[in-house]
């Protein structure tokens, strides 16, 4: 058995969930919608195992929930889902920057503010590229914590989140986006660690408002026909 054919399961299954992952997050596969492993095989022209594999990854993430005698579908969003993993992401990622601060150095702190620079210029006009940034910022501060289990649980419900943020309205503009995490990385740069983490609770916080106001208005429309 060559290396590649070792390798090819692996990539199918990677391909199948990050296409089926991306189209949960950003909506075109609804909240609900039933996911038919016949169907999913058909439309990424694959066999059964690395469309259960992939939805087996996605309900680890909670973005696909699989009921007995119905099999899975798109998971569901409530208000309730929303603050509650909101609201540990935050006791999380406060933990994780206590225990990175002593360890991040003055070169951790210039490459993070150049990639809110990036990630504040490409607002505009590339999103995607702007998030992707983002995340890139967060983790090279948590990852200075050293600790597996904080990492993996982190980046567990940055995954989980991930709709609930591409809910949220947008902030007025790229300067505001990058605010608070300058104002954080001012903090870190000075030696204040509970100022970096009011930062931090605070994008949390506003995140979570601005995914809320517009979950509501959908609800709202939708009742309303």
């Amino acid at each position: 058995m060559t290396d590649t054919e070792v390798d090819a399961p692996v990539s199918l299954v990677d391909r199948v969930y990050a296409e089926l992952r991306e189209a949960i997050v950003d909506g075109r596969r609804e909240a609900g919608t039933p996911l038919r492993l016949h169907e999913l095989t058909s439309e990424f022209g694959v066999s059964l195992i690395p469309v259960r594999e992939a939805i087996r990854k996605l309900e680890v993430e909670r973005l696909v929930e699989m009921t007995p005698n119905k099999g899975a579908r798109v998971a569901e969003l409530t208000v309730e889902d929303l603050y509650d993993s909101y609201r540990v992401r935050a006791s999380l990622e406060a933990q994780a920057l206590r225990l990175a601060f002593p360890k991040l150095s003055p070169e951790d702190i210039v490459e993070a503010r150049e990639i809110v620079d990036s990630m504040v210029q490409a607002y505009d006009h590339d999103p995607r590229l702007s998030a992707e940034l983002h995340r890139e910022l967060h983790f090279l501060i948590y990852d200075r914590a050293e600790s597996e289990w904080l990492g993996y649980l982190i980046r567990l419900l940055w995954a989980h989140t991930e709709r609930y943020r591409r809910l949220g309205t947008p902030v007025p503009s790229g300067g505001d986006l990058g605010g608070e995490h300058l104002r954080m990385l001012d903090a870190l740069a000075d030696g204040r660690i509970e100022a970096a983490v009011e930062a931090l609770q605070t994008d949390l916080e506003d995140t979570a408002d601005r995914a809320m106001v517009r979950f509501t208005r959908q609800q709202s429309q939708d009742a309303a026909g």
